[in-house]
Parts: structure tokens; C-alpha cells; sequence
């Protein structure tokens, strides 16, 4: 019996610890997220850009954007999609040893490279970054393509996530005050679709994305994944 009592608080100790450990261990991940919606309406594509960059400006202070000249083409009838394009495998290749750093940087984020979205044919194009120090990098790109019926707009959001260590304390502060990674770009994304929707008075259709979005604007339709 003696054992036993000696023993019991060394395990409960050890358990503790693990635990600890499991909260302190720091581990860095890679995030992607994208989502595509449709909108049927006639208004002029620059209605369309304007009321989009408002939307996505709700939430971040530093944005990229740019509207591609479009002399000489004609409206399509199906709209285009963004791909992603890892610019580490891309200049794997070249002999300026960019892709090898990259590619080594790739391997130490657990295999996920610098991934970018390629919007080739969109009428608007941006990018917007939000940045925390210790804790992650955000980007999310939109390209808003223009068709026939009306336009699409597809969402790409990837970031550098940093969860435990001793700097999760403060992290869970800042999550409390601003919200999650997630969280931030579930709202932009939704912001700039109710934006949009005001500005043309039609509503938008999500086609498909992932993960799940937890809400949507009021009235929008959710297509089949």
C-alpha cells in the first residue's frame, strides 16, 4: 500500500505533463480554403469590381488589386476558374536555386509549397494579406470572372498557421479579440458576397468550396460540393 501511495502522485504528475506538452509543443501548418460563387445579373462590371472591393476592404488594411484591360475580348459564355499554381515546383527547374529554397522550405511545412491563385482571364483580380507577428500570414486572393449570364467570383485563401509554444497565450488573446484565421476569411469572403449583392440587388449562389461555410449571406442559395 505503501508503494501504491508513492507511486499515484509521480503518475498524476507525469499525465500532467503530457498534457502541458501537448499545449506547449508548437506546431506549424498550412491552410487552404476556397470558395466559388455565381451571380446572375446584367449590372456593368465596373459596379461589380467596385461593390467587391468594398466588401473585401471591411476587413483588411493592406490589398493588392488590379483590373485587367479587356481590349478586344468578347464576354464569354461560360465564366473562367482560377487554378493554383506552387511556385516552388515551378521554378524547380531554373537555375537560379529559388525553387530549392523553396522547395526545401516546402519540406519543413510538412510538403506544402508557396501556393498562389492564377486568375487568367478575370476582369478584377485582388489579394489581401493580413499579417500577425508569431502567429500567421494570410492571403486570400478573389477573381472576379464576367460571363454571359452575369459573373463569378472564386475565393482562394492560404496561410502559415503557428498553434502552442508559450506564445499561445497571447494568440488565444488576439483570437478572442479579432478571430481565428478561419473565422477572418469566412467573413471577408462573406462580406464582399453581401456587397456584391447590395450593389446589383441579385443574390449569389455558392457553387462550391471547402471547407463548409458556416453562414451565408440572407437569401444566397448553397449549390451541391
Amino acid at each position: 500500500m505503501k508503494k501504491i501511495a508513492l507511486v499515484l502522485p509521480a503518475l498524476v504528475l507525469l499525465a500532467g505533463c503530457g498534457s502541458s506538452n501537448s499545449y506547449l509543443a508548437q506546431r506549424n501548418s498550412t491552410v487552404e480554403m476556397y470558395h466559388i460563387f455565381d451571380i446572375k445579373t446584367d449590372a456593368p462590371t465596373a459596379t461589380v469590381i467596385k461593390a467587391a472591393a468594398d466588401g473585401l476592404a471591411r476587413n483588411t488594411n493592406e490589398i493588392h488589386q488590379n483590373t485587367p484591360l479587356q481590349l478586344g475580348k468578347t464576354v464569354p459564355v461560360e465564366p473562367g476558374r482560377f487554378v493554383i499554381e506552387d511556385i516552388g515546383a515551378k521554378l524547380a527547374g531554373s537555375n537560379t536555386g529559388m525553387g530549392a529554397m523553396l522547395q526545401m522550405a516546402a519540406m519543413k511545412n510538412g510538403g506544402v509549397g508557396l501556393k498562389t491563385a492564377k486568375c487568367d482571364g478575370a476582369v478584377w483580380t485582388s489579394r489581401a494579406l493580413r499579417s500577425i507577428a508569431g502567429s500567421n500570414n494570410l492571403t486570400l486572393y478573389s477573381c472576379l470572372y464576367k460571363y454571359q449570364a452575369g459573373y463569378h467570383l472564386d475565393t482562394y485563401a492560404v496561410f502559415n498557421k503557428t498553434e502552442g509554444g508559450l506564445a499561445q497565450v497571447s494568440r488565444d488573446i488576439a483570437s478572442s479579440l479579432v478571430g481565428t484565421p478561419e473565422q477572418w476569411v469566412t467573413k471577408t469572403i462573406l462580406d464582399t458576397v453581401r456587397s456584391i449583392e447590395a450593389a446589383t440587388g441579385a443574390k449569389m449562389v455558392r457553387l462550391e468550396g471547402q471547407p463548409e461555410l458556416n453562414e451565408l449571406p440572407s437569401g444566397a442559395l448553397v449549390g451541391k460540393n
